[in-house]
């Protein structure tokens, strides 16, 4: 691990003080959003705008360069004209600024032209001492630090989570400000969020390996669309696995138009992606399917107790939805074994004359009736030697009984080893207090049963993965 590089990274993810240099009166601006942004999340450090026209912007003092700065600066945040970032760049680097964030398009993702002209700036970068994140980056942010330095709109969001646990590094802005504005709207916190541009620099793998060391990080979720060092990436992936952070990927380029689409966009290499697949798997890695799929995986394997097996448990309300819970279960290669003979004797003496005891369990709506029942037999599935995680699915269950039996949910969770995933299907509008309850208490709850088997199936993988793993040495 480069030292020098994780201080980079460090300085770019915890600032003490910034300078956004291209600040501006005008929200409609790149540099006037960026810099209210900063301001409405209550940054509580030094702010220094620069801007040579200005005395003042947005209500806090200007200067019109940044040798006018009095105090030193960790982190310049640069919002100008391609042809002013060279000169910019001497000028951070006289005043002993180590870290810039570039957000000035115009390089590597024009083609050739705009490669020669990347390559320009990251010799002028080594020259001066300088560390660059992007450029053709749109910001960084900080929920334990309130550091909002982005001028994405997804800084809009209402009642943003703070200080949550999943760190989201993205080769695409735009991508990654659209899925951090649906995860913070869906209540799930981030740790940080970091948009690497074109990496002409600092690159993904220089994040994943500080991020395998940050102390407010426990997921790691990457959008990636190629690299420029595979090695350096595999080592990163390395400090991660052996930190116990896990490493979720969505990766871009499948295809041979989709790789030349991300080299229009970024400069990036797409390579061949059996090869990236071969690394995942070696490594450790989550490698998901779709987008949407990141941060469910993320969210859910932060409440996961490690899983020792395939074997589920399925409980529901409905025998219908038994029945698709377990289909699910067989297609994605989890198994639904018959309950151990002590449970069945135990469940014979909760449930009615006329409920079945088998796995899938229906406990019957009866629960509306009676939710000591369904706590009952909840606890003892839970105990069943046979069952490694447990997948609820609750219907029509709606409040008040909703929230009784989320707080049993909550409750019988916390008490046992196993995990446990809801899927509700009703609206929640009729039964909020209960969602709410569970997101409170990081039980994960999904309103599609396929959607929540699916998730189960990649953390379950990944916990034998990690097992199989470290048997063999390979770390």
């Amino acid at each position: 691990m480069n030292c020098s590089r994780m201080k980079a990274v460090n300085k770019l993810l915890y600032p003490k003080s910034i300078a956004v240099i291209g600040a501006s009166n005008n929200i409609k601006k790149t540099g006037g959003r960026l810099l209210s942004y900063i301001l409405k999340h209550e940054y509580p450090y030094e702010i220094y705008p620069v801007n040579p026209k200005e005395e003042q912007v947005q209500g806090i003092t200007c200067y019109r360069s940044i040798k006018d700065i009095p105090k030193e600066v960790d982190l310049a945040l640069v919002v100008l004209p391609v042809q002013l970032i060279f000169s910019t760049m001497e000028e951070c680097a006289a005043k002993g600024i180590k870290v810039i964030s570039i957000f000035s398009s115009g390089f590597a993702e024009l083609g050739r032209e705009g490669e020669v002209l990347q390559e320009k700036l990251l010799k002028k970068a080594r020259e001066l001492d300088l560390y660059i994140c992007g450029p053709n980056a749109i910001g960084i942010v900080n929920t334990h630090q309130n550091f909002y330095g982005s001028f994405s709109m997804s800084m809009e969001t209402p009642k943003i989570p703070q200080n949550g646990k999943i760190a989201f590094v993205s080769q695409s802005g735009a991508i990654g400000g659209g899925l951090l504005s649906r995860v913070w709207s869906e209540g799930i916190g981030t740790s940080h969020y970091i948009s690497s541009g074109n990496e002409a620099d600092l690159d993904s793998a220089d994040y994943i390996a500080f991020l395998a060391d940050d102390k407010n990080t426990e997921v790691i979720c990457v959008y990636l669309e190629g690299l420029k060092d595979g090695q350096k990436f595999i080592n990163a992936l390395k400090r991660a696995f052996l930190n116990e952070k896990p490493v979720i990927i969505y990766k871009n380029g499948r295809t041979s138009l989709g790789k030349r689409s991300v080299k229009s966009h970024t400069g990036s290499l797409a390579g061949d992606h059996q090869i990236y697949e071969a690394v995942f798997k070696q490594y450790g890695v989550i490698a998901v399917d779709n987008l949407e799929e990141m941060f469910d995986v993320a969210n859910v394997i932060l409440s996961m107790k490690d899983i020792r097996d395939k074997n589920v448990g399925v409980v529901s309300t409905s025998g219908g939805c038994c029945t698709i819970i377990a289909d699910s279960c067989i297609q994605h290669g989890l198994n639904v074994p018959a309950f151990s003979s002590e449970t069945q004797v135990k469940l014979n003496q909760i449930i009615p004359d006329y409920g079945v005891v088998q796995n899938p369990f229906d406990t019957t709506a009866n629960i509306i009736n009676n939710p000591k029942m369904f706590r009952q037999s909840m606890e003892v599935l839970m105990e069943d030697p046979a069952i490694d995680s447990i997948v609820l699915m609750l219907t029509t269950v709606g409040e008040p009984i909703a929230s009784i039996v989320a707080q049993d949910i909550i409750e019988i969770s916390k008490s046992s080893s196993k995990s446990l995933i809801v899927t509700w299907l009703i609206s929640e509008t009729l039964a909020s207090n209960a969602f709410h309850l569970l997101r409170k208490n990081q039980i994960p709850i999904f309103s599609s049963p396929e959607r929540a088997i699916n998730v189960l199936n990649y953390v379950t993988n990944y916990y034998l993965k990690k097992k199989d793993l470290l048997i063999e040495g390979v770390f």
